[in-house]
């Protein structure tokens, strides 16, 4: 969703002593947009297992949607390797929106009933210079990434000291030392972007 270059610009960092921690501060702010939306927004295969009831109309769980690569079946509890378009051309016995993840079977086609029989596999979320302008990550959704990213960092106090002062998002400091004594006093307050809102029109409202 963002690059460590894209953070490391928006942090103004230029060394990279602290590199391995602002990739793991990346990872924990997609992951919690990832939970605040309800799907997974990143660019990547995904299989979804769900019962075949004779249904010719599927929502897959994430999108926006860039391929279908396969449907399988199995029978019993057997391994998915029966497919469901037997001359193997997708494309034609399939409708698909790629925004919504809505899919459509054609031709008559429609899933065989069973309790978690079905298998679909396929390609969504977003990513940056995407092959389909579907799949390319929103300015928007990239800055909400790059903010929380930063606040993680921000409020992680890293090289603390006199720059606890410039913490993104502190509304008080007060620090003080004792004369000759290591006893010391410290209080924050912060005040938090309100992500869930920010992030209103990416949140699944399919559970």
């Amino acid at each position: 969703m963002i690059s460590l270059d894209d953070l490391k610009y928006y942090l103004n960092i230029s060394d990279n002593s602290q590199d391995d921690f602002l990739l793991k501060i990346i990872d924990m702010a997609v992951d919690r947009i990832n939970n605040l939306c309800r799907r997974n927004l990143n660019y990547g295969t995904r299989f979804d297992i769900l019962d075949g009831n004779k249904q010719i109309l599927l929502w897959l769980k994430d999108f926006p949607v860039e391929k279908i690569e396969a449907i399988k079946y199995r029978t019993e509890t057997g391994s998915f390797d029966h497919d469901l378009f037997e001359s193997g051309n997708i494309s034609e016995n399939i409708y698909l929106d790629k925004l919504s993840g809505k899919l459509i079977l054609l031709n008559s086609y429609s899933l065989p009933e069973g309790n978690s029989n079905i298998q679909i596999k396929y390609f969504a979320g977003f990513m940056d210079n995407a092959p389909d302008s579907a799949n390319e990550t929103p300015k928007d959704l990239k800055s909400i990434a790059l903010m929380m990213s930063a606040e993680l960092f921000l409020k992680s106090f890293q090289n603390a000291g006199e720059e606890m002062t410039k913490r993104l998002g502190l509304l008080h400091f007060e620090h003080l030392i004792k004369d000759d004594s290591s006893e010391s006093r410290r209080n924050f307050t912060y005040e938090d972007e309100d992500y869930g809102l920010l992030l209103d029109k990416y949140k699944s409202l399919r559970v």
